[in-house]
């Protein structure tokens, strides 16, 4: 299992069977193979190296929770895997104009400290560069982008992932939101009450000063 999680051969039994200390094991595998492969022929060589199988295996798990939902949908039911992993993550649905949009927000990274350890200034070009790479070949129409990155001194990594609308999938999906939009309007302003008779009394107190 460990040689075909680093190298892109993955099952999904491996996923679900994977805790953090499992994980970080085979993180520190994969720095393992890409600084060897780089120190026999080359970074970019490497890269696509490690890329061989990506591309089919993103399109085989990620495609189980995108192909039928929302980008943010989707990413969202993907969250306990990476919370296995030791990822602690939120997504942000960013969808307008005709555009499936998500943002990925990853409050911890479990590989930053690792990368040190076998020479690497940080870890984003072995994983989330890589992820990115496999994603846009596995989906053509899908745009991803690193937004910031902890590697850098952000306070979070956030990586923005877009592609065209589906139609069939957004009606469903605007139904539900208007509803929720609804419900979620209902409860902000019953919890403005507090807030307003505060206000109120204020105002009141600075009249009678007047």
């Amino acid at each position: 299992m460990e040689n075909d999680l680093v190298t892109g051969n993955l099952r999904m039994e491996d996923i679900i069977n994977i805790d953090e200390s499992k994980a970080t094991k085979l993180f520190r595998n994969r720095f393992k193979r890409y600084k060897k492969l780089v120190e026999e022929i080359g970074d970019e060589a490497a890269f696509e190296k490690m890329m061989e199988k990506y591309p089919q295996q993103q399109k085989a798990l990620m495609g189980t929770f995108i192909d039928n939902n929302t980008l943010a949908q989707g990413f969202k039911k993907a969250a306990p895997l990476l919370g296995l992993m030791g990822f602690v993550m939120e997504v942000v649905d960013v969808s307008q104009n005709e555009t499936d949009a998500a943002l990925e927000i990853q409050r911890v990274c479990p590989v930053l400290s690792i990368a040190k350890e076998y020479g690497f200034a940080q870890p984003c070009r072995v994983f989330c560069e890589m992820e990115q790479e496999a994603t846009k070949r596995a989906f053509p129409g899908i745009k991803a982008v690193i937004l910031s990155k902890q590697a850098e001194g952000d306070c979070v990594c956030v990586f923005k992932y877009e592609r065209p609308t589906n139609k069939a999938i957004a009606s469903t999906t605007h139904i539900q939101s208007v509803f929720s939009q609804l419900l979620d309007r209902v409860f902000s302003l019953i919890g403005l009450v507090p807030s307003l008779i505060n206000i109120g009394i204020k105002m009141l107190k600075l009249r009678r000063l007047n």
